[in-house]
């Protein structure tokens, strides 16, 4: 087996990305690859963080493996770079796998990179996003494609990714293989998690969960939210997570939608156990996203046993089969959007069967595999 070293956030830093790279790491172990992960010890400056706080204040969701994580890197301190990248080239790595998600980030990883790959290591890009979600990407110029050399393996979890990588020279072997999900999920009683969070026992839950940006189409779900306000069938929305964007617009448009009393916001960080109690509460989890690349909530949704309504963009509808585990709509239509959630107050089911055969799908095993093997196996570009 092979000595493979991971770069990436890891708790006590929090978000998907932290998430991503303790499963990732999990699964490395499991196919017998002695780890080692180092993360950071300051990812954004203060003054550019959008949340609250970077910290999870909860324990890590799956053991950490040994040894424990090392937070060497900072993101302003070349000199914690090279200090990373001496650590690691100690440990003779046979592969460094990368997560790589903004531009920010791209000098420090590109230090390191260049470094390890002087030591014979391979380097494996975990690419989220080619480009930053936000923002005209021409401001980053350079950065998004610093750090990728020809010898190199690019991962992705959408096809469209794959091709923006692409389209930005990047001439690296790439690979796409689905975004993984929990291989098991807590599953509550939704009567239960209906009456701890103070949710109507009956009726359906609309369910948007994750950082609400700009990009995820917050202000497009109210919109179709206010289109079934008229509607006679019991329902709630719940949008659960911290905001990084001015909630005021959103706060107009539910009083003017009359939806104040219907839909509920927790704009706060959600520990596991609430994230569990939410998802088995809900009927049916929204993704309106206006753009984006993939996203997790997704697998996480149908690790819960939930059905998804997303919007097709980029690759956030790849594994969902309209109709079976969800419903498919256009981007940036709220009618659209208000359709699919009407016929689930009409009373359309999903099969739990593929919804369960859907999590079965969203495996770690292929991605941990494909951080080792051959060029034309795994994967598909």
């Amino acid at each position: 087996m092979s000595r493979i070293a991971l770069i990436g956030p890891i708790h006590p830093l929090r978000g998907g990305i932290a998430l991503h790279t303790a499963r990732f790491a999990a699964a490395l172990r499991a196919e017998g690859h002695a780890v080692r992960v180092v993360s950071w010890r300051r990812q954004y400056p203060a003054a550019l963080f959008p949340g609250r706080s970077q910290i999870d204040p909860g324990e890590p969701v799956c053991d950490l493996g040994t040894p424990l994580p090392e937070g060497l890197l900072d993101s302003l301190s070349p000199r914690s770079w090279g200090r990373a990248a001496h650590a690691l080239a100690a440990w003779q790595p046979e592969f460094v796998v990368i997560q790589r998600w903004h531009p920010f980030f791209a000098p420090a990883l590109a230090w390191v990179a260049r470094r390890l790959r002087q030591c014979g290591a391979r380097v494996v890009w975990m690419v989220h996003n080619a480009r930053p979600h936000e923002g005209p990407a021409g401001l980053w110029g350079p950065l998004l494609r610093l750090g990728y050399a020809g010898e190199d393996l690019c991962l992705t979890h959408a096809a469209s990714e794959a091709g923006a990588l692409r389209g930005l020279g990047v001439h690296a072997e790439v690979r796409t293989i689905p975004h993984p999900a929990p291989a098991a999920a807590p599953r509550l009683d939704s009567a239960a998690a209906r009456a701890t969070q103070g949710l109507p026992t009956g009726g359906i839950v609309f369910l948007f969960f994750g950082y609400v940006r700009p990009y995820k189409g917050v202000e497009l779900l109210i919109e179709a939210l206010a289109l079934l306000a008229d509607r006679p069938e019991p329902w709630t929305a719940v949008i659960a997570g911290e905001w990084y964007m001015d909630r005021a617009p959103t706060q107009r448009a539910l009083a003017a939608g009359c939806l104040t009393e219907r839909v509920r916001i927790l704009d706060r960080f959600l520990p596991e156990d609430e994230v569990a109690e939410l998802f088995a509460a809900a009927s049916v989890v929204v993704l309106p996203y206006r753009s984006g690349t993939q996203s997790g909530v997704v697998p996480q949704a149908f690790a819960h046993g939930r059905p998804v309504v997303v919007t097709q963009v980029g690759g956030v509808a790849d594994a969902v089969q309209d109709g079976a585990t969800g419903f498919v709509v256009p981007p940036d239509e709220a009618r659209a959007l208000a359709e699919a959630l009407g016929r689930i107050l009409d009373g359309a089911r999903f099969s739990a069967a593929a919804i369960e055969a859907a999590h079965g799908k969203a495996s770690w095993t292929p991605l941990a595999r494909a951080v080792v093997a051959r060029a034309g196996t795994e994967a598909t570009e």
